[in-house]
């Protein structure tokens, strides 16, 4: 039951947005009754939550299964679906100050160190900047791709090149190498 309703509150709120979803349309889609989501969930906001933090654990499961890939740019993928809550709760004010032990930075930082062989920490910074880069692509792509003069260039390949750039980040020592010395005109 409490799947059934995380499922159809993930589905409602990629395809409708969270701030339009009620309780109600959630229970009708997961077919359960309104009070069964307030006693195995809570209220909205823990619903929102609960949802975050439900395909949280599915990306990351994603990430391990598939490591070095891309992982969805389609908003009803779980990486769509998983960035518009989260910018839901980053733009309500309420992001989410904690994070399940298993997550998409931790499962990025685990391909990492595997891949890699960075240290555990290089590997969670390299993973958080990752995570931090592939949602802010997925919000403003339509925006990236007028502001930087791209419609001419196919999305696919684009895509494919961020994916890629994301593995030479997730290669890369940290600290970073130094700039190189400034040149004077």
């Amino acid at each position: 039951m409490r799947l059934a309703v995380l499922d159809a509150a993930a589905r409602l709120f990629a395809e409708r947005g969270v701030a339009q979803v009620s309780l109600r349309e959630v229970a009708r889609e997961a077919n359960v009754q309104l009070g069964l989501i307030h006693r195995y969930v809570g209220n909205r906001d823990d619903l929102v939550g609960e949802t975050f933090a439900h395909l949280g654990r599915q990306l990351a499961q994603d990430v391990l299964a598939r490591p070095l890939e891309g992982h969805g740019f389609e908003p009803d993928s779980t990486m769509g679906r998983w960035t518009r809550i989260a910018s839901y709760l980053a733009i309500s004010g309420a992001p989410p100050s904690e994070a399940p032990p298993f997550n998409p930075v931790v499962a990025i930082a685990e391909t990492i160190q595997d891949a890699y062989g960075l240290d555990a920490t290089a590997a969670r910074i390299r993973g958080a900047q990752i995570v931090a880069s592939a949602m802010g692509w997925r919000l403003f792509e339509r925006y990236l791709l007028a502001a930087g003069d791209l419609d001419d260039l196919p999305i696919d390949v684009l895509r494919a090149d961020l994916t890629a750039a994301h593995r030479r980040l997730g290669a890369m020592p940290w600290p970073s190498p130094p700039d190189p010395p400034r040149r004077d005109p």
